[in-house]
């Protein structure tokens, strides 16, 4: 019998080979069976008399890779580019786009570390079917750092995001910033990371909510990408090494901005920084430090609920899990007397509106509705719909969208976000209506929710009331605002989608003529939109929608002229 471990008879081993100890003889291996090796050969070929013998065996081997050697490999090449970018930067010379590049590493995961795409925070549409403003590509050289304005013509821009924006939707301090503001502006520069990121956001917004009223927007949206590509810079640093309100400030700023964007994941992962900040810095409990004034605990809240918001608002839009979940928070909401009486309704109100949006996603859309049964679902969605209810009936929603229309006029900051927090409604309510039963005039078809919900029923009529009421404000996006457009579109488009679908149901409505003509303008909106390549090839959502409306509308005209020649009193 030949040994076990004898590998004399082995040929000549190369570099790379090594020597396999054969723990089984041939008639073992063959047979599977256990070889138990003695002095005259294994047990098995003593008590069969069959000749035992052990073949070794050599193989050639590679040396062993690490574990995700792939992903060292994009990550060495990525950080490559970026020392290319850095190195071009510091001899002054302008960042060079490369689109391959761009479009193969511009995921979620490398969102933190690389520049973004803002191409939609500027330019301007010239098709004549659309007269508002849609994103085409960004300037093509931008400076490394867009450098600060002089302190007077910042200090100007700081007073109109606080008159505006932060009147409504309290991000900031008006005072504490302003005195950040004359201590450091003039030594402010990337080192201090969260004054860095608040102060370019403010200025972003600033310029970008110019632009809604200049006749020539070029100029701020310029302005508007540079600064948020400023903040965008310190993102890693406030991740890492920041703990500060300052910090949730910023993140929660930078999302707020690319919400008006084509694709909802920068903004998405953003908002989930602030979250996550937020809860290490114990925001979502009310009695979390003792030690604050009621001005310090004020301000946390108000920081907090506008990330709450912010949270459950891309969640639904993109059908994905909230970061926060409301039986782990015992906050209050905002109850500072420095806020117009008005303004703070306006808050509050978009925080229960941001509550309900939060129970329409876990309990008809996340992983455990979905292994509910239909009737379980029906009957949570009649709860929302009376819970939603109830919520527009407190809050005042009525809008006179006539008047907003055909005034011409530009929208003020409040109206602007009456309209936004309008349309929000629109689009929690169809999300809703998708899962009501046949009985209670329920959802629309599968094709119409990014969800696939499993039923199939015309919507109901509150749902086609009031999807007509929002359609119209297609008309009222302010013009130069090519943000709105972004944000705004899942709204706009829940409400054409129901009205349409409702028409392919009830083609003899007498409002289907009316109806088809209500859903013209953002239709055209959609088709200006396609028309730039880059655009559509930054949202799958654009995609999706444009060919989910063109297929409803066409069954919805055929429809309709299907039942008018058949019955052509019913139209006169």
């Amino acid at each position: 019998m030949e040994s076990q471990t004898d590998f004399r008879a082995q040929p000549n081993l190369g570099e790379n080979e090594r020597p396999v100890v054969v723990r089984a003889c041939d008639m073992c291996r063959k047979k599977k069976i256990r070889c138990e090796p003695t002095t005259q050969g294994c047990s098995q070929c003593t008590k069969y008399g069959t000749r035992c013998h052990f073949t070794p065996i050599a193989t050639k081997r590679k040396p062993r890779r690490p574990a995700g050697f792939k992903y060292i490999a994009q990550l060495e090449e990525r950080i490559s580019g970026l020392e290319a970018l850095l190195g071009d930067r510091s001899l002054g010379k302008p960042p060079v786009t490369d689109i391959s590049w761009r479009k193969e590493h511009t995921t979620p995961a490398a969102f933190l570390d690389t520049a973004v795409d803002l191409s939609t925070l500027g330019g301007y549409i010239s098709d004549r079917m659309w007269p508002h403003p849609a994103p085409e590509l960004r300037p093509a050289t931008l400076p490394a750092r867009q450098p600060l304005p002089t302190k007077a013509v910042a200090l100007e821009l700081i007073e109109e995001m606080f008159s505006n924006y932060n009147r409504f939707l309290p991000l900031f301090d008006e005072d504490d910033f302003l005195r950040e503001f004359h201590l450091k502006y003039e030594s402010s520069n990337p080192r201090d990371a969260g004054w860095w990121a608040c102060l370019n956001v403010v200025l972003s917004i600033a310029h970008r909510l110019r632009s809604i009223h200049a006749a020539d927007p070029t100029k701020d949206h310029i302005l508007a990408f540079g600064h948020v590509q400023n903040a965008l810079s310190v993102v890693s640093e406030l991740n890492v090494s920041e703990r500060s309100l300052s910090a949730v400030q910023a993140l929660a700023g930078m999302a707020c901005i690319l919400q008006g964007t084509p694709d909802p994941a920068p903004a998405a992962m953003l908002v989930a920084a602030a979250l996550r900040l937020a809860q290490a810095m114990n925001l979502h409990r009310e009695c979390s430090s003792p030690g604050l004034t009621e001005s310090e605990a004020e301000k946390r809240r108000r920081v907090f609920w506008k990330v709450y918001i912010l949270d459950k608002d891309i969640s639904l839009r993109t059908g994905r899990p909230f970061g926060q979940d409301d039986d782990e928070m015992d906050v209050r909401l905002p109850s500072n007397a420095s806020l117009e009486e008005g303004n703070l309704d306006l808050f509050n109100r978009r925080i229960g509106l941001a509550l309900v949006q939060g129970q329409v996603y876990k309990q008809l859309y996340s992983v455990r509705a979905s292994r509910q049964t239909a009737t379980q679902r029906a009957i949570a969605a009649q709860e929302l719909s009376s819970l939603l209810s109830y919520w527009k009936s407190s809050a005042q929603l009525e809008l006179p969208e006539d008047s907003i229309i055909l005034s011409g006029l530009p929208l003020s900051g409040e109206m602007i976000h009456k309209v936004v927090l309008r349309l929000t409604y629109i689009h929690c309510l169809t999300m809703i209506d998708r899962h009501l039963p046949p009985t209670a005039q329920s959802s629309s078809d599968q094709q119409l929710s990014r969800f696939e919900p499993a039923s199939l029923s015309p919507p109901g009529s509150l749902c086609v009331a009031e999807s007509r009421k929002a359609i119209r404000l297609v008309e009222a996006i302010p013009q130069g605002d090519c943000s709105c457009v972004w944000m705004l579109l899942h709204a706009f488009f829940a409400a054409a989608s129901s009205m349409l679908h409702n028409l392919t149901q009830n083609p003899m409505s007498p409002d289907a003529i009316s109806d088809l003509d209500l859903v013209k303008p953002f239709l055209r909106l959609l088709e200006t939109l396609a028309r730039d390549p880059s655009t559509l090839s930054q949202s799958e959502e654009l995609v999706r929608m444009r060919r989910t409306c063109n297929s409803l509308n066409l069954e919805a005209k055929e429809a309709v002229e299907l039942f008018s020649s058949r019955f052509p009193a019913a139209f006169v």
